[in-house]
């Protein structure tokens, strides 16, 4: 508990600049790198031929897809290492871990593949330039066959992560670029009699780096893999968290490809303008994207601690950082555009077409900064359906159509893509951030009982852990054995007990139990909250049976206190038809009402039990005694309070 009250501390009371300021530096250290690979190898190639420069911008949509598979998959690894890390499940956080290689493998494999028999074709149809068309096959197919180390290196990466391991990561990519840095123009211009190799040195200079930082990974990611007949499952659940981002990475590539496809009616030249103004946007947005990743965990814990105005205010500090930042980008792109591209390229078309290209651009900067910061409050707060949407809106919906709908007026016309889009999704943005602040948490029912938060000592004996069908009457059963034993019973008190020590909202760990299973993967995939509060749980669980009998209902306790040897788990159940009346009765619901709220809490316990010990809850074999609850409440309670005994006979 130690760690989690000082995350709170941290997290829920410093001031908020100043955890950001802490945290952004070494996040943009690596991303400077990064952007200084992109824009060296560019200068490279275009120094080399124009039409390499050309080939580089064509292939870039390419690599963006090559990188959602391999980060979105790593992103699965990670987010089911870390939901088992957080329990204590070192054993199946391992074998998730083993997943990534064999699964890097197969990506890499089917990717290369079809790389390479389609590289022609994507080459043709975005250029009529022989010239442009051969560089793009020869880069192309080099990148995409021996991608072997991005793929490796991604999950190996995200496997270190789930683990806290930071600093390897961003070691491994800051001399994966150096390594490209420095092969680059010894491979393109043939240097140290070396042969010369044009586009294809910058190729092999781009995969040689990434294989530099896979091995720099692959000592501490690297992990045996689980055995066979564990793939479908594992397989499966890296997917369902991981296909959400790759979707969402996916989407840029798919706009850039549209975006590459229209320019490419009108020129060469103009698709090439595209691409160095990507090389430099990934410059300016360093800070702003180190910014982005930051707010993430102080957000969602706060959101998680319910202290909406630091979450408020967390945002409105990293808007008003990026639009400050984005300032200095505006004004580049204004009155220096010609030196910027002439750093790249000396082909007057491309010149004149980008001075105008990079004013228009320049001027969605500030708005840019904004629309992109309103999905990582979403993210951060566990809505990744809004925070999606956003993404959506802006690469889909608005990018591509606004693009093609502008270019019918004339290229120049074209380049008002960004600044309208943009503008659109940052007010689109910040409506749906007022209504969310407006009413930020869901609304509980108010007749809600007000648990005492504290831990009872009671006399020694069994731990009665109860866990029920949604209208069982598993809860009142539990509660009328406590009183029949005289021992304590812990409901809602374990939620009360750990939000008192974790500094987290009572409501919200709540939630945790018996909100619908998107909330748990939501929310683990912003990493601090949910976890935090699972752990407080697990903790008050184990301090509650080291104090003697009790009887504790729901909570996965029966797991929690797997290893106790004094545990009893009991399983209340009862017929569909009876449960229902049972809460027509009780809570005054309609048919239907009842019908919806067993199936949604039902759905959601599973969920979570599934989710913290990869059981199937509910499974009767796993349970010391069942009870059908519709024989009635008070028969029931005489049957446990009968196995108990003869349990203490025996015993």
């Amino acid at each position: 508990m130690e760690n989690i009250k000082q995350q709170s501390d941290y997290f829920g009371a410093e001031k908020i600049s100043k955890i950001l300021f802490k945290m952004a530096p070494p996040v943009m250290l690596a991303q400077l790198i990064q952007a200084l690979y992109n824009i060296i190898d560019s200068f490279f190639v275009g120094k080399n031929s124009a039409s390499g420069l050309t080939a580089l911008s064509i292939v870039y949509p390419l690599q963006l897809l090559m990188i959602a598979l391999a980060v979105g998959t790593g992103v699965g690894i990670n987010t089911a290492m870390a939901a088992k890390l957080g329990i204590g499940q070192e054993k199946k956080a391992n074998e998730y871990a083993g997943m990534g290689t064999p699964l890097a493998v197969v990506l890499w494999v089917v990717f290369s593949v079809v790389c390479y028999a389609c590289m022609p074709l994507y080459a043709k149809l975005q250029s009529t330039s022989p010239e442009v068309i051969a560089d793009v096959i020869v880069y192309g197919r080099i990148v995409c066959v021996f991608s072997f180390g991005l793929f490796f290196e991604s999950v190996w990466t995200k496997v270190l992560q789930a683990r806290g391991d930071m600093k390897t990561p961003m070691a491994a990519q800051i001399f994966g670029a150096i390594t490209n840095i420095i092969l680059d123009p010894i491979l393109i211009f043939g240097m140290f009699g070396l042969p010369q190799m044009g586009i294809a040195g910058a190729a092999v200079a781009t995969v040689a780096g990434q294989v530099v930082a896979a091995l720099m990974v692959m000592l501490k990611g690297f992990y045996r893999s689980p055995e066979i007949k564990k793939y479908p499952h594992y397989v499966g659940k890296i997917f369902k968290l991981g296909v959400p981002n790759i979707l969402m990475q996916s989407a840029y590539t798919l706009y850039i490809f549209g975006l590459n496809m229209i320019l490419a009616t009108f020129s060469d030249a103009a698709v090439t303008v595209l691409g160095l103004y990507y090389k430099w946007q990934t410059f300016f947005f360093i800070p702003v994207g180190a910014m982005q990743t930051c707010v993430v965990p102080v957000i969602s814990f706060n959101y998680a601690a319910k202290k909406i105005d630091r979450c408020r205010k967390t945002l409105n500090t990293a808007l008003l950082f990026g639009a400050g930042l984005m300032v200095l980008g505006t004004l580049c792109f204004e009155l220096i555009p010609e030196p910027m591209l002439r750093l790249f390229s000396s082909d007057e078309q491309v010149i004149r077409d980008g001075i105008v290209a990079f004013r228009i651009i320049g001027i969605s900067f500030i708005p840019l900064a904004i629309s992109l910061t309103y999905p990582v409050l979403f993210q951060a707060v566990g809505k990744s359906l809004t925070s999606s949407a956003l993404t959506v809106i802006r690469t889909v919906c608005l990018f591509v159509p606004l693009a093609y709908l502008f270019s019918r007026f004339g290229l120049s016309y074209f380049w008002l893509t960004y600044p309208v889009t943009d503008s659109i999704v940052s007010v689109i943005g910040f409506i749906l951030a007022a209504r969310f602040f407006n009413n930020p948490y869901p609304v509980h029912n108010k007749n809600s009982q007000i648990h005492e938060a504290v831990i009872k000592q009671s006399k020694p004996g069994v731990i009665i852990t109860i866990a029920r069908e949604h209208g069982s009457s598993g809860k009142e059963i539990g509660r009328l054995v406590a009183e029949k034993l005289e021992i304590p019973f812990y409901y809602k008190e374990v939620t009360a007990i750990a939000a008192e020590e974790s500094g987290l909202d009572k409501e919200f760990i709540s939630d945790i139990n018996k909100n619908s299973p998107m909330l748990l993967r939501d929310l683990y995939l912003t990493k601090n909250a949910v976890g935090a509060a699972v752990i407080a749980q697990h903790k008050i669980i184990e301090r509650i049976a080291e104090n003697g009998s009790c009887v504790i209902v729901g909570r996965a306790a029966d797991y929690v206190l797997k290893e106790h040897p004094d545990v009893v788990r009991i399983f209340i159940k009862a017929p569909l038809k009876w449960r229902i009346e049972r809460i027509m009765s009780v809570y005054n619901d309609s048919r239907e009402q009842a019908e919806i709220s067993i199936r949604r809490s039902d759905t959601a316990r599973a969920a979570y039990y599934k989710n913290i010990s990869g059981q199937e809850w509910g499974d009767e074999s796993m349970y010391d005694f069942v009870v059908d609850s519709s024989q009635g409440i008070n028969e029931s309670v005489d049957k446990v309070l009968d196995y108990l005994a003869n349990f203490t006979m025996n015993k």
